[in-house]
């Protein structure tokens, strides 16, 4: 089975799976776990940082990305990881837990190969609580003040 994650969900360190990296960058902590590899095909090479404040717009671009290399090729891949024993997480940074403030390749991968293939790549499930960061309020917002008179 192929499911997607994010590098700090806890359920990785039970060792039941083979851990693949598809993020551009690798974790700057020390894992509790071994990753396996790397699957560039996947990464956002080249869109990474472009379109940080438009979701749809990196979508397309990561589509046509996972298009050019196409499923039977990325399928190959996937089947040399999954033949080590275990199932296989792809893995990048986001908590997407968190909802739409912290999107990611990885779901967007997931739901485009289901389109191809009719085959579900479901999130790992993650027993950790998520961080839910409040929005910073806006200094020309009514209700906060910069000083009091």
């Amino acid at each position: 089975m192929i499911y997607t994650s994010r590098f700090a969900n806890p359920e990785l360190k039970t060792g039941k799976y083979t851990a693949v990296r598809i993020s551009v960058g690798s974790p700057r902590w020390k894992l509790a776990y071994e990753v396996a590899g790397a699957m560039t095909e996947l990464m956002p090479k080249g869109i990474f940082g472009k379109y940080d404040d438009d979701k749809a717009a990196f979508e397309v671009e990561y589509r046509k990305r996972l298009t050019c290399i196409g499923v039977e090729y990325i399928r190959k891949i996937l089947r040399q990881y999954e033949q080590l024993g275990k199932d296989v997480v792809l893995l990048c940074f986001e908590d997407v837990r968190k909802g739409e403030v912290d999107w990611c390749h990885r779901t967007m991968f997931a739901k485009w190969w289901q389109e191809q293939t009719g085959e579900v790549i479901s999130e790992l499930p993650d027993p950790s609580t998520p961080k839910i960061v409040k929005p910073k309020k806006k200094v020309d917002d009514p209700q906060t003040t910069l000083f009091q008179p």
